[in-house]
């Protein structure tokens, strides 16, 4: 009897730390998938408010009509536009680049502009883009490094995707001009046009790339380049035995080592086939912007350059987009 007692009692003793352990199991997993929630929302909150760009503090009045595009450098590194100031002859120049949440001046290059007045690290001012006015007495000011080369032009600041927002906009690359402020939609357009996301002042297209619907973001600020992506996607999709270019460039204050190797590839935008013939991974970026891409699910950035035989109509109201030859 004792026997049987104590075995009797083994194995309920048994039972029990069983149990406890299966409850202190499920305790720590409740845990853990609260922690990894937590984490989850905390990201999605940091990346929310991160890239949440400011209330748009532009003022336009105007169609622009057709603003002849400027580039600079034999590759079409940089995409510039004139503006000028009531009163003065001058003609200055900002990059159009959609990557920029909003129209900056540059500290070093308005100095000695009298139609720029700079109160508490911001600027006042009202120019011209073509027939296009726009104005705003707090335009951010993005601090550049004094440089004691004189260019040839006076580039003085950049028109960002604020320009866009609410308003209907055509950048034609093949006859190298752009049309902001439209008041309708371009009849050669009309059937032509398909959704995409102006999320936070970027623009999101999605197309297919290799069987596979990926989304892009459109970068008017990375004009060189066709595609930039990630080094595995680059892999990828980079022909075999392809020549690697390796080089330095400048983006804002900091310095990016960038990859191009030669693509056999196409996206398609709807009814549109756009040839991919170079593709591009980047040394440089801080670890937030590569963040921000993978957090949106996009697949890489197009620059201007894979759509210099085309035509972009940007619907900024009813959130469509149109690509044609």
């Amino acid at each position: 009897m004792s026997y049987h007692f104590h075995s009797n009692f083994d194995f309920k003793n048994r039972i029990l730390q069983k149990n406890l352990t299966m409850k202190l199991f499920k305790k720590l997993a409740l845990g853990f998938l609260a922690i990894s929630v937590l984490i989850l929302v905390g990201g999605y909150i940091y990346f929310d408010q991160k890239f949440t760009p400011e209330d748009n503090y532009l003022t336009v009045k105007n169609e622009s009509g057709n603003i002849p595009i400027t580039w600079l450098g034999n590759d079409k590194n940089v995409l510039l536009l004139p503006i000028h100031f009531s009163g003065n002859h001058e003609t200055y120049y900002l990059q159009f680049d959609t990557g920029s949440p909003y129209t900056v001046f540059y500290s070093n290059s308005i100095k000695n502009i009298r139609e720029i007045s700079i109160n508490n690290e911001k600027a006042k001012a009202s120019f011209f883009v073509g027939n296009m006015e726009i104005s705003s007495n707090q335009f951010k000011i993005f601090k550049t490094k004094k440089s004691d080369e004189k260019d040839s032009i006076q580039i003085i600041g950049t028109i960002g995707a604020d320009i866009l927002e609410n308003r209907k906009t055509m950048i034609n690359f093949k006859e190298n001009k752009v049309v902001f402020n439209l008041n309708q939609v371009l009849k050669e357009f009309r059937n032509q046009l398909f959704d995409f996301k102006f999320k936070k002042r970027k623009i999101i297209i999605s197309g297919i790339l290799k069987d596979e619907e990926r989304k892009f973001l459109y970068d008017s600020g990375t004009s060189a380049y066709e595609f930039l992506t990630y080094k595995e996607e680059w892999q990828k999709l980079k022909s075999p035995n392809s020549k690697i270019d390796i080089e330095k460039e400048q983006s804002w204050n900091d310095v990016l080592t960038t990859y191009t190797a030669d693509c056999n590839e196409k996206i398609q935008f709807k009814n549109q086939s756009v040839p991919l013939k170079q593709v591009t991974y980047v040394e440089g970026f801080s670890n937030v912007q590569f963040s921000m891409m993978k957090f949106s699910g996009m697949t890489g950035m197009l620059g201007n350059k894979i759509f210099l035989n085309n035509r972009i109509f940007i619907d900024c109201i009813d959130n469509k987009i149109g690509i044609i030859d």
